[in-house]
């Protein structure tokens, strides 16, 4: 009598390969999740740059602000001419500050995804202030520039 040569898998050979695809496969959709959570914060800093870009070529281009004579007069004409970047930084949950001291800097945080709410910096000195994203769970974008007369 001749011994037939079996041909196919075992179970066993089955068992350890659907292992190894399961854990692929599993491996794969948590990189979807991160890839998803890297897309949103990455579209809020775009997001918060244009501002900040916008919100300081505002400045750039109506100098009435250099011009007054009081600091509350200052404040007064930056207030109102980053009205529109503030209103629209806001819409975006986005927080907008200025600080005006010899150079401009213009600050816009927001709240990092899944994490509790917590306050924008305040204008002023802390306008542009370094944020640790463990303690605040914000981030920000600051834009610092020198403007001296109209364009």
């Amino acid at each position: 009598m001749q011994s037939r040569k079996e041909s196919g898998f075992s179970l066993i050979e089955v068992m350890i390969t659907s292992l190894i695809l399961a854990v692929g496969l599993l491996g794969i959709v948590a990189l979807q999740g991160i890839a998803k959570k890297s897309l949103a914060d990455t579209d809020k800093q775009i997001q918060a740059s244009f501002l900040a870009r916008t919100a300081l070529e505002e400045l750039r281009a109506d100098t009435r602000w250099l011009t007054a004579n009081s600091s509350d007069a200052q404040n007064t004409a930056i207030t109102d001419i980053l009205t529109h970047a503030a209103s629209s930084a806001s819409i975006s949950n986005m927080a907008l500050c200025r600080n005006v001291a010899g150079t401009v800097t213009i600050a816009v945080s927001w709240q990092i995804q899944n994490t509790a709410s917590s306050s924008g910096a305040a204008n002023g000195a802390t306008c542009g202030v370094p944020i640790d994203p463990t303690v605040s769970k914000r981030r920000q974008v600051v834009l610092t520039s020198l403007i001296s007369e109209a364009i």
